[in-house]
């Protein structure tokens, strides 16, 4: 089984989880560690806007953000063109987020998220693909069109 290339990063809210997540999840994802690599403070955009970058032009790599919440990695990730970043709590939605939406990178909230059930996400996230369903192929198509007019 080809393993699944994943770039993760966080800020100082996230690096506990992200810690986790690396020495925890199974052999067949390989992770990019982005950084931060401490709990001292830093700002949530430098590492969405790192990990965004690195899997636009590493194309075989989806990715991870972790903040206190999920929500500014989230709406730091979306800014970028190309990503469609996803701030998911339940397993049920990191699982829809890919199918429905083709979302490339999972935003988690460390102060809102077990360990235990962030790890459950991120498999699901990762074990998902798109529904190439007319439906959700033209909805992802509108995003790309309001994406690219602006």
């Amino acid at each position: 089984m080809e393993k699944i290339k994943v770039a993760i990063g966080s800020d100082h809210a996230g690096f506990e989880l992200k810690k986790f997540l690396i020495e925890n999840m199974d052999s067949t994802l390989h992770f990019e560690d982005l950084g931060t690599d401490s709990s001292k403070s830093c700002d949530f955009p430098d590492f969405a806007n790192k990990v965004c970058k690195f899997i636009l032009i590493n194309e075989d790599y989806k990715g991870i953000l972790i903040c206190g919440t999920g929500v500014g990695m989230s709406i730091a990730a979306n800014k970028i063109e190309g990503i469609r970043a996803s701030n998911v709590t339940t397993v049920e939605t990191a699982i829809q987020s890919v199918e429905h939406n083709n979302a490339n990178v999972l935003c988690l909230g460390s102060n809102n998220l077990s360990q235990s059930l962030s790890k459950e996400i991120a498999i699901n996230f990762f074990s998902s693909l798109l529904l190439e369903e007319d439906r959700y192929v033209r909805r992802i198509e509108k995003i790309t069109k309001i994406e690219n007019s602006n």
